[in-house]
């Protein structure tokens, strides 16, 4: 085996979030390779995190491409949610370890092997994309890769009914649409899903605890009075994903797992 504790993440410009920052700084602490890539200049990264040039890895004029024309409300966030996606896949190719979200939070040190596939469970019968490592051969790597090359961005991978019942529509009623408009999940969880069934590795995936003990809505109890101390005891658990972001817009509530982070990583926060 190859163990590697190298990992890898992006964000496209400005300043980290403050969850960001602390999920960031979990990661360093807990003996972590990190590397952070970026397009322009960013503030708020905790010391520890390498800084690399995104344009290594992908172009940003990919943004382009994948906007939403029928729903146009949802450009941008759906176009840089869709262009990291794609910007994880090719991190792969490049051998750049393994792709964390930002916004994972990190209990204690672990690696990977670099010759196997890593990615756990997210329940719903989908593998979930916030962590995600693969060998540089690996056949989905491929298939993203394809789909880039092609004039137009349609994965073939979808399911009947956004793959060709909701496009089938659209044309039938002169509306015009990108497949951006087809959902924020068509490159990411669903559609990676989807590959790993397609190419017979979907059973690689690992429990889904390691990272997504709670998911969607769940990850609330974060942020709330709620108990959290079997993340800290049970090594089953390697992080979580923390999922929903807006809550550090509000007053930090006392005893919960945000309070406990914040302080723990949160000492060199900007402004």
């Amino acid at each position: 085996m190859c163990q590697s504790n190298k990992v890898s993440t992006l964000w496209l410009r400005g300043r980290l979030r403050n969850i960001d920052h602390v999920c960031l700084a979990s990661m360093v602490a807990n003996d972590l390779d990190v590397t952070l890539f970026h397009y322009d200049e960013i503030s708020n990264v905790p010391s520890g995190v390498n800084l690399a040039d995104a344009r290594e890895i992908l172009d940003l004029s990919l943004l382009d491409r994948l906007q939403c024309i029928k729903k146009k409300e949802n450009n941008p966030h759906i176009p840089i949610a869709q262009f990291s996606d794609f910007f994880r896949i090719f991190l792969q190719k490049k051998g750049k370890g393994l792709w964390l979200d930002t916004d994972v939070f990190v209990f204690r040190p672990f690696t990977y092997d670099s010759k196997k596939s890593f990615f756990c469970h997210e329940g719903k019968g989908r593998i979930g994309y916030p962590v995600l490592y693969l060998p540089s051969n690996h056949i989905i790597i491929k298939e993203y890769e394809e789909l880039l090359e092609g004039d137009s961005l349609m994965p073939n991978w979808l399911g009947f009914i956004r793959g060709n019942l909701r496009p089938f529509l659209w044309k039938l009623l002169g509306q015009e649409f990108s497949p951006s408009d087809l959902g924020i999940t068509i490159y990411g969880n669903d559609g990676f899903s989807r590959l790993a069934k397609r190419h017979g590795c979907f059973h690689e995936a690992l429990i889904k605890d390691m990272f997504f003990k709670w998911t969607g809505k769940e990850t609330d109890k974060l942020f709330q009075e709620y108990d959290f101390n079997n993340f800290l005891v049970d090594k089953k658990y390697l992080g979580i994903h923390i999922h929903r972001k807006h809550w550090e817009k509000y007053p930090v509530t006392p005893k919960s797992f945000w309070e406990w982070a914040l302080k723990k990583y949160g000492q060199n926060i900007d402004g």
